[in-house]
């Protein structure tokens, strides 16, 4: 089955992201974090092995509350598709991803960003690429904690024009180093690489065929 990538931006922030109540703005690029802004499509590599990736990462940047010019939301969703038991279910979830919402500071002159153990947690709804929708998490779904876990990121940055695109034009790049820490205190940490969705099928074919290959069961 082959699934492609929606841009589904506007969705996303109309249903998904009420919790970090982001400043209302009719564009990303009037946002005070406008180079951060928007969806990201992202291979994540294990720390140890970057070579290969083991993960697609669908990120979602937005401002704060007050459009601070110095930190942002971070809505990351793993794509893998994971198989959840429960008392009274023992399934394969394509429905539900597993994604975390957290707050980092940024810089908009050098176009870093970091955090330091910052308190993360499941979101209501993250977007899906499956359904082709924003549907609920993992973890407002019960599947796993929705509370408790703990984000730091490092290196990061963006590159502005950093990616030859296969439709002919230039976008975005970005990557850091993202560890995981979960409520049973087990972690997880990656290496982050990646590029903003473009919105057009072709770009975003790599990672759609990495998908079909690697997480849809």
């Amino acid at each position: 089955m082959k699934k492609i990538l929606k841009m589904l931006f506007a969705v996303v922030l109309a249903f998904g992201f009420a919790a970090c109540e982001t400043y209302k703005a009719d564009d990303p690029e009037m946002t005070a974090v406008a180079d951060f802004d928007g969806q990201w499509i992202c291979f994540a590599y294990d720390a140890s092995d970057l070579t290969t990736p083991v993960t697609v990462f669908d990120i979602l940047v937005t401002n704060t509350t007050n459009n601070d010019a110095d930190a942002m939301w971070m809505t990351l969703t793993d794509c893998k598709i994971e198989h959840y038991t429960t008392n009274t279910q023992d399934q394969i979830s394509a429905i539900f991803l597993d994604a975390l919402q957290f707050r980092l500071s940024c810089n908009t002159k050098d176009l870093t960003f970091s955090c330091s153990e910052s308190d993360a947690s499941q979101p209501q709804f993250c977007n899906n690429i499956y359904l082709g929708m924003t549907y609920y998490t993992a973890g407002y779904s019960g599947y796993v904690d929705r509370d408790g876990y703990k984000v730091t990121v490092t290196g990061g940055k963006v590159v502005k024009n950093g990616v030859d695109t296969k439709t002919g034009y230039k976008a975005d790049a970005i990557e850091f180093t993202y560890s995981r820490t979960n409520p049973d205190a087990t972690m997880k940490e990656y290496v982050v690489k990646g590029m903003k969705n473009t919105g057009w099928n072709e770009d975003m074919q790599d990672y759609s065929d990495f998908i079909d290959n690697n997480l849809w069961p």
